[in-house]
């Protein structure tokens, strides 16, 4: 989610997934623990580290495997808020957190390309989920979406004890939280999230010179969207994130429009 490379730790994680380095830094466990909430049961917690970990990790691999479709080199860092994929400065065309961003009319392959690794994604994240789905539904569950916040389904199981139900539906409810819930608000148009980036490639594909303003009007406005939504369900954490990327959005638009250094 987050585009800056952090500095090497002797706590990294280092691993190959599909030939795909990834890194983990020590920070990205921390912020997993904090996301679970302390209260928890050490088992829960657990289980909520390792399904945040490979959730974030399949999203990335959804980036990283269509940049080497493309002719990418990829990698994958795991860091606090999340992850990124990019790739080394050798490869074909670029797709990468460290060097300047290349507005789409300049690019010859146009915006398609970049918006298709965007949106591998949190699609990459989707099909995990339905495969989840799936398997409520072959073992006899029962799955009922419905329009409420934050959660939009509710299911039920019919396999093994009551005391496997209750791991187990604690479990799936996590898996289509970090899959389906986080994939939903990683596509709304806040920059630096995928559906930020994606709403970018688009505006300044069709408007060049002023595409860039336009998304981060954008990214201002869907941001305190989201802070008031968050507010109404008592969502602190979510009202924090998308203020600081509403912010973040507000204060490059003022160094883009010449208007001063922010709020």
């Amino acid at each position: 989610m987050f585009l800056l490379d952090p500095p090497p730790t002797s706590y990294d994680l280092h691993f190959q997934v599909a030939g795909i380095p990834v890194r983990v830094h020590p920070f990205f466990w921390l912020t997993a623990v904090l996301l679970g909430h302390l209260d928890r049961h050490p088992a829960t917690l657990v289980m909520w580290v390792g399904v945040v970990f490979i959730s974030i990790l399949v999203h990335e691999l959804g980036h990283a495997l269509t940049m080497r479709r493309f002719g990418e080199m990829p990698r994958i860092v795991l860091y606090a808020m999340g992850g990124f994929a990019t790739a080394d400065r050798q490869s074909a065309y670029g797709f990468q957190s460290f060097r300047p961003y290349e507005p789409a009319h300049k690019r010859r392959e146009g915006p398609w390309r970049r918006v298709l690794i965007l949106a591998a994604g949190p699609g990459a994240g989707f099909l995990l989920a339905a495969l989840t789905l799936l398997g409520i539904r072959l073992t006899g569950g029962d799955v009922r979406f419905h329009a409420s916040f934050p959660t939009f389904w509710s299911f039920s199981l019919a396999v093994g004890t009551i005391q496997t139900h209750r791991a187990l539906y604690e479990l799936l409810h996590m898996v289509l939280t970090a899959n389906v819930l986080w994939g939903l608000m990683n596509l709304v148009p806040v920059q630096p999230l995928d559906g930020g980036q994606i709403a970018r490639e688009i505006f300044v594909w069709r408007n060049p010179w002023r595409g860039l303003v336009f998304s981060l009007w954008l990214s201002v406005a869907a941001g305190i969207a989201m802070v008031a939504l968050a507010l109404k369900y008592h969502d602190l954490f979510l009202g924090i994130l998308f203020g600081m990327l509403a912010y973040g959005s507000f204060t490059a638009l003022q160094r883009i429009e010449g208007r001063g250094r922010g709020w």
